[in-house]
Formats: structure tokens, sequence, C-alpha cells
């Protein structure tokens, strides 16, 4: 259509559709996904500023984060899966025998482009949007009658965060590293700005995701000084000769405190990292990526306008039932000294293996 601007006619590309999912993330593509589905014909849109769904991410969670109905929908985009996963402190080592799975991004982007590729806006920035509308940079207009904003976590005054920052490499060895399951935390490592391990996912006999993890009061990494300890690592694992393959950073924010119904967005919902919606202590996102897809579907499949409502309920009970874990996290950041964190998580994993699945899904109770 033409509209007229400051004096200017400007052609606008004007689109309609019922739902319009801003950004192309994790939480987006499992929204889409089981929407795909189950409602196969349902009409909706994704606007992703890249070329690619989900960034450059390996995302992991723990078998028992969610419940085997959710394993199984979910279980065709699952990369890699392994019975067990090691931990690693200076006084203290051990395999814990729970499943833990990992979705790589890039295979993820492979598998949902054939399903949900034509309900994708790729390579397109938004400009701005509201709970009825986004404006591209490049002019086009969106409509819709459902808006949910997905397009990651960005700092608010109203929370106080913390980070989990890493620097990781994919590497492929010349020879058969001989890992046998995952480390997810190793601590024997020099402890510094904050929490510091190293994890280590191994993708096949010689491939291997090596990560330096710090829980740091701050967001910067040294890229270069992080990647000179993931190599001194390997030297010290043997592991030999070499070539990287690809690299992947971020930073996971950790909360502490903060006003969550100042924070929440009134009338667009927000899902994924925009909505804070992760373990308040890991940064795992999947458990709640999930939960969220099989909710939104569910009222999308009633024909109903409710889907902000729902997911400013599900998020604003989510945050209340996580007080505990706020207070951790404070004890952690304010209480403890950053060289000393990793006692606290040494001391964790000593507890029973029943006790920890219970953390990490976010189940627990107070007698």
């Amino acid at each position: 259509m033409w509209v007229e601007k400051y004096g200017v006619f400007t052609s606008v590309k004007k689109v309609k559709t019922n739902l319009l999912i801003a950004g192309g993330g994790l939480a987006s593509c499992l929204l889409a996904y089981r929407i795909k589905l189950l409602l196969p014909d349902f009409d909706f849109l994704i606007v992703e500023r890249n070329h690619q769904l989900g960034g450059n991410h390996n995302w992991s969670f723990h078998t028992t984060d969610i419940n085997n109905s959710q394993f199984e929908w979910l279980s065709p985009l699952i990369s890699y899966r392994w019975n067990d996963h090691d931990v690693v402190f200076p006084n203290h080592s051990r395999t814990i025998k729970r499943g833990y799975n990992t979705i790589a991004s890039v295979d993820m982007h492979e598998k949902l482009t054939p399903i949900i590729g034509s309900h994708v806006l790729f390579n397109r920035s938004i400009k701005s949007l509201t709970h009825k509308e986004a404006q591209l940079n490049d002019g086009t207009l969106i409509e819709a009658n459902i808006v949910i904003n997905a397009m990651g976590h960005s700092p608010n005054k109203d929370i106080a965060i913390a980070y989990q920052k890493f620097l990781g490499i994919e590497i492929e060895l010349n020879e058969p590293h001989n890992l046998q399951r995952p480390i997810l935390m190793d601590a024997s490592v020099n402890q510094q700005d904050g929490y510091r391990f190293i994890y280590t996912l191994p993708f096949d006999t010689r491939k291997l995701l090596v990560e330096d993890t710090r829980y740091s009061d701050n967001i910067l990494i040294n890229e270069d000084e992080c990647l000179v300890e993931i190599k001194k690592y390997i030297v010290s694992k043997g592991w030999g000769n070499y070539k990287i393959i690809n690299r992947e950073k971020g930073a996971l924010p950790i909360i502490l405190n903060g006003n969550y119904s100042s924070f929440i967005d009134k009338e667009i919902g927000m899902i994924g990292m925009k909505g804070l919606l992760c373990h308040p202590t890991t940064g795992y996102s999947i458990p709640h990526a999930v939960q969220l897809a099989e909710l939104i579907t569910g009222e999308l499949s009633k024909k109903g306008n409710d889907v902000t409502q729902k997911i400013k309920q599900y998020s604003i009970h989510s945050w209340k039932k996580d007080k505990f874990f706020r207070i951790l996290n404070r004890m952690l950041f304010w209480a403890c000294k950053p060289l000393d964190r990793y006692k606290i998580f040494q001391r964790f994993y000593a507890l029973p293996e029943s006790l920890i699945a219970k953390f990490y899904s976010r189940e627990y109770s107070f007698l």
C-alpha cells in the first residue's frame, strides 16, 4: 500500500497474521514446532534478524527436567544424549547417574526449516513492537491478533542479575578422546572471575565441546584469555592435536532479586530469556520453553485470544515459585567471596542424586 510520511510517499508492504513471534530463538522454535504438530493449519509468523534459527548455541537439559510426554515430542530435536555425567571439584568428584541431553542450534535449524521455514522471515530486524503490530527496519508492517516477544534478554532496572558467562570451542581431535560422558563442571581448575569451571560435552569419539564458564558479577568476556585457558585445559587432558570447528559465547542471567510485576510487559507476552524464563541459578531454559509451548498451543487450539494473559500468569507464578532460588543466588553472589563460590557447589554435589535432580527441575518443598 501507499502511505504518506513527512510529505513523501513511500511504498510499504503490509502483512497480516494471527500470531507474530518476535525472534527465532529456542523458545520460539519449540513453540512453532509444537503448533505445527498439533495445529498444522494455524497461521503464524516468526521474524528472525539472522539467517538461522536458534543462533549459535548448544542447549542442554537433564532428562528429569521435563516429563515423559514432553520428552517424547521434544525427542526428534535432541542432538546428543547421555545416561550420566561427571562433576569434578578440588575435594570431591562424582558420576551422577541421571540422563543429560543437548540440542545443537545447527541441528535444530536443519530439522525445523522444512517444517516451519515457510513461517519465518529471516534476516529481518524489528524496529518497533506493540501488542498488535511490528514495524520492520525495511518498512514492512506486520499486523497480528497476538504478539509474543522472544527477542532475548536485555538489562532492566527492575531486576538485579549476575551472570553465567562462557566461551566455548568445538574441537575435532586426530585421535579418540576416550571421554565416556559429559563433565558438567570441572571446578578443579584455577578459580578466577567468580566461580569458574570447564564444561565438556563429547559429541562423538573425536569431537568435543569445551567451555570456560564463570559465575561472575559482570558480563564482560575476555575471549583471548578464556581461549588460552581452554587450550591449557585441553593439553592437561592429553587430547593432543585438534582443530577448532566452531566457537560460541554467551552470558546467561543469574537472577538475584527484583520487581517482576514492573518488569513484565502488560500487553505483549514475553517468552524465553526475554521473560527471564530460565532456571534462576543454572540458566537452563528448555523446561520453561517446553511448558510454554504446550500452554500457548493449548490456548490457541481453543481459538481464544487470551494467550498474553496466560503467559503473564505462568510467568508470575514461576517468579513466585523461584523465590528460594533467588535467595540462594544472593547468598552465592553477595555473601560469599567470589573465589570461594565453588565451595557451595562442591557441597551441593555431595547431596543425594534425587535431591540434585529436584534442584534442577525446580521441585522442592519446605517441611
